[in-house]
């Protein structure tokens, strides 16, 4: 990793997540997990916060539910892959049907996960796709 990339302790910067659930406890838990993992993820719990934080926060990648309340994830997941630095998305859905499958990787998601997803694997996928995005 260039030098230009790491922070002023030499250390390589954390990648930062976007979990969108309207879960509060299944986001405060895999927040904390993702911390322990070496990630600095927060949350967004509906659409409206999720669109606020994709517009005035950099994020390299966001975790969604596409079950929310008043809108569809579907709608988060277009707004995180369009505009000048689209980042990846990883679906985390209870109900992965092969046409919510479908419409959430039309929609741009890279990966749709069926919760409860341990954070073992949540981990190992958000290292995958973070390698592929990196350039």
């Amino acid at each position: 990793m260039p030098e230009s990339d790491r922070d002023g302790n030499g250390k390589a910067p954390r990648a930062r997540i976007l979990l969108v659930d309207d879960e509060r406890d299944l986001v405060d838990a895999y927040t904390r997990l993702l911390a322990r993992a070496g990630f600095d993820c927060l949350g967004a719990f509906d659409h409206d916060q999720a669109i606020t934080r994709i517009e005035t926060e950099a994020f390299d990648l966001m975790i969604t539910d596409l079950s929310l309340p008043r809108r569809s994830g579907l709608e988060i997941i277009r707004r995180a892959r369009s505009g000048s630095r689209p980042m990846p998305v990883i679906v985390m859905t209870g109900h992965n049907t092969p046409d919510l499958n479908a419409a959430a990787r039309d929609a741009g998601a890279e990966t749709c996960l069926l919760k409860p997803v341990s954070i073992m694997e949540l981990t190992l996928v958000i290292r995958e796709t973070l390698a592929r995005h990196a350039k």
